[in-house]
């Protein structure tokens, strides 16, 4: 792996299978000479929803499911025409802080998979582990040996488990090594799909599972259940800076509802729940988004 020397230092090139990821704060932009804008390439879905190309800086984006009930003062400092929420409680949250406008858009990968008709596949089976993933200089820390004896003892109808990584667990804290030593086959949505973007490698893993699991609610479970597949909370949520998710109204809130027993159904408590962290009934629609968008165009 080699370091371009910059004022931050945060862009890597790692060559890959005869191909060059090109890295800006540990999430890839560039594959194979094709540019993915901002975090998860987000804004290409929604521009190929509403057919409005972006000058995607300009635009404020939820990149994942949020717990919290606050915003950090980065971004409410951020300098952005708008900025586009999954669901109200965000963007009431949002609208108490700040003057930028801000709309509801709901969660861009439920778009994508929506327009594109991905499904659970017929022949699903086994579960999808999304261990709780760590950020480019702090490690999710929890006990590995305990996680995956719990995995390893799930009734037959669960197995097998397979093991989905945030890259930057497999970069800088080689976690698929961990895993596989302990017996479990790993994937990324990153590194294993070929040259598609992650939320097609992302979909590309998840529709061939028949549940999928975590040892913290994280948005996965969000995309998951929002599909038609079953997810629930395995053991103890990691701890990253002395803190855990169940510090957070909504994350503990999420936690409780996902480890609730029997596993591999989806409650209407959850669905309920799901469907409004993720705004799906209270989105703009596609004509009021793209007239949003086009104020992004100049």
């Amino acid at each position: 792996m080699e370091d371009i020397k910059t004022y931050f230092k945060v862009f890597t090139v790692e060559k890959m299978e005869r191909r060059i990821a090109y890295k800006l704060f540990g999430h890839t932009i560039f594959r194979s000479g094709v540019k993915r804008r901002g975090l998860y390439d987000m804004f290409t879905i929604l521009e190929k929803y509403t057919g409005v190309k972006t000058k995607f800086k300009k635009i404020g984006l939820q990149h994942g499911w949020a717990p919290q009930n606050y915003f950090a003062k980065e971004e409410l400092e951020e300098k952005v025409l708008f900025y586009l929420h999954w669901n109200k409680r965000r963007k009431n949250i949002w609208d108490k802080n700040s003057n930028i406008p801000s709309y509801v858009v709901t969660a861009p990968f439920v778009i994508y998979r929506r327009m594109n008709n991905i499904t659970q596949s017929k022949d699903a089976k086994g579960t999808i582990a999304y261990p709780s993933h760590s950020v480019l200089t702090l490690k999710a820390e929890y006990n590995i040996d305990e996680y995956c004896r719990l995995l390893k003892e799930l009734p037959e109808e669960f197995q097998p488990v397979t093991i989905s990584l945030h890259h930057i667990d497999i970069e800088i804290f080689h976690m698929d090594v961990e895993y596989e030593k302990r017996g479990f086959k790993t994937i990324c949505s990153s590194f294993h799909q070929g040259d598609k973007t992650f939320y097609e490698g992302f979909y590309d893993i998840l529709k061939n599972y028949k549940y999928a699991t975590s040892n913290e609610p994280g948005t996965y479970a969000f995309y998951a259940i929002e599909m038609g597949i079953p997810f629930f909370v395995l053991g103890n949520p990691s701890v990253r800076e002395n803190s855990t998710i169940l510090e957070d109204e909504y994350g503990k809130i999420a936690y409780d509802l996902f480890s609730k027993k029997p596993f591999g159904v989806i409650t209407k408590e959850q669905l309920d729940f799901v469907n409004s962290e993720i705004g799906v009934t209270d989105c703009l629609t596609k004509e009021e988004l793209r007239n949003i968008l086009k104020q992004a165009q100049k």
